[in-house]
Parts: structure tokens; C-alpha cells; sequence
């Protein structure tokens, strides 16, 4: 791949529509091979350099915040500092979708989701939440588009709550069944996003509720990731991590 960076440069400068699609077009090559770390990261800066060569284009700043948040879920959670970098620039890319169009689905919904991720890594008490962007950003996409990434709302404020520790949650009347009531309501717009599945397992557990976690985490490991066809990367990153949650709660548990 490294023999293709200069021919993306050279697109990248010449600038016309139909270089820039070629530009995009070999990104979008990238993408479909995301799976692996190294085609992930290529094809975020791939993005990123079509992005800002192309700025008033919001789809191409919506792809560089999404392949900015995949990264960072990709990279193992003991590479903070790489994690924290690409969910950094995945907000500045869905902050510049928004300024393109202040409406735009993808540029709130991931301006919204990894700004979450960078306070999840910097901690709450870092000031790095935004929560009048949250609930703005949120409230738009919901308007628009409540079923955008797989019942993507329901599921990030699922996680909202989920996250919130329990004396906060205590004091907004927020409880964990909410949170696993969310989730709920997103596998009802999309059942076979398995990330959604892996997060009801963890609000069970937390919870208390054991069987319902080992239930959902039996599901994951046990399906296949093509289920949901255009999300199979994801869907095998999950299925992964389930699969280490499932040994980690319950290894020593007989399992059906």
C-alpha cells in the first residue's frame, strides 16, 4: 500500500471532481479491508487528507469520523494514547461535517460518540464531556434518522447511562434497567449489531443479573458476524470481545 500514498497525494493536489472521486474510491478500497489495524488506520488517513482537500464535502468528513471512532475501537485498550488520538481527530472530523451542514446526521451522531469515548478514556472529571453537544447532537440525529448505525441512538444512551456511576445515576433517577431497556429498543431496529448485544450483557452484569448477561453473550459468540453484512468487521471485533467477557465471567460455568 505504501506504493499507492504518492498517487493519492498527487489526486489529492490536482483536485477535480473526478480525481477526487478516484481518491475516495480508493479509500473506500481500504475501508472494505478494515478488519486489520494497519488498512484501518490507512484508510482514516486516507479520509482525512480527502477531507481536508475537499472541505465543504460533509460525506467525506462523516467517513474520516467514522474510521477515526473504528480505529480507536480497534487499537487494544492499553495503547491509550493511540485510542485517545483517534477518537480526538474522529470529533474534529464530525465537527467539521457539521460546520459543511449543521443538520448532518453522521457529523452529530459521531461528534456525539467520540466525544464520549475520549471522556470514557480521560475520565469524567477531565471536562472533556460535552453535554449540551450531546444532547443537541443526539436530539438532531433522532429527528432525522433514529436507525442511523444500527439503532445507533438508543444504543449510545444506553451506554450513557450505563456509564454513569451509580450515584449519579441514583440522583438522576436513572437506573440499569434503563439502560438495558434501551438497549432493547435498539435490537428492535437492528438485532444483528452485536456491540449492541455485548453492552446489554455488560448493564446485565453490573446489574446483577447473570443469566441474561451470559444469555446475550452466548448469542454473539455463537452467530455469525455476516449477519449483519455490511458490518461484519465490527461485528468479529465484538464477537471477540464477547467471546474474552464470556471466558472472563464464566469460564468456570458449565455452558449451554
Amino acid at each position: 500500500m505504501k506504493k499507492a500514498w504518492p498517487m493519492i497525494m498527487l489526486l489529492l493536489v490536482m483536485g477535480d471532481q473526478g480525481h477526487s472521486a478516484a481518491v475516495s474510491d480508493t479509500c473506500d478500497e481500504l475501508w472494505a479491508k478494515r478488519e486489520e489495524r494497519t488498512f484501518a488506520g490507512q484508510a482514516f488517513r486516507c479520509y482525512a487528507e480527502a477531507a481536508r482537500a475537499n472541505p465543504r464535502s460533509e460525506e467525506l468528513w462523516v467517513k474520516t469520523a467514522l474510521a477515526g471512532y473504528y480505529l480507536g475501537e480497534l487499537i487494544p485498550l492499553k495503547e491509550k494514547e493511540p485510542r485517545l488520538q483517534a477518537f480526538e481527530e474522529g470529533k474534529e472530523a464530525a465537527l467539521q461535517a457539521m460546520k459543511v451542514n449543521p443538520q448532518s446526521v453522521g457529523g452529530n451522531f459521531w461528534a456525539t460518540v467520540n466525544n464520549g469515548r475520549v471522556t470514557e478514556i480521560k475520565g469524567l472529571l477531565s471536562g472533556t464531556f460535552d453535554f449540551g453537544l450531546c444532547i443537541k447532537a443526539m436530539t438532531e440525529v433522532t429527528r432525522q434518522d433514529y436507525k442511523y448505525y444500527h439503532g445507533g441512538v438508543y444504543r449510545y444512551w444506553g451506554r450513557f447511562v450505563h456509564e454513569i456511576p451509580s450515584l449519579g445515576r441514583r440522583m438522576a433517577r436513572f437506573t440499569l434497567e434503563d439502560s438495558i431497556d434501551l438497549y432493547k429498543r435498539s435490537l428492535e431496529v437492528e438485532p444483528n449489531f452485536f456491540m449492541t448485544r455485548l453492552y446489554m450483557a455488560e448493564s446485565f452484569l453490573e446489574d446483577g443479573k447473570r443469566e441474561e448477561a451470559k444469555k446475550q453473550l452466548e448469542w454473539v459468540v455463537s452467530h455469525s458476524p455476516d449477519l449483519l453484512p455490511e458490518a461484519v468487521p465490527e461485528n468479529r471485533l465484538y464477537q471477540r470481545q464477547a467471546r474474552e467477557l464470556l471466558q472472563k465471567e464464566f469460564g468456570g460455568e458449565d455452558q449451554d
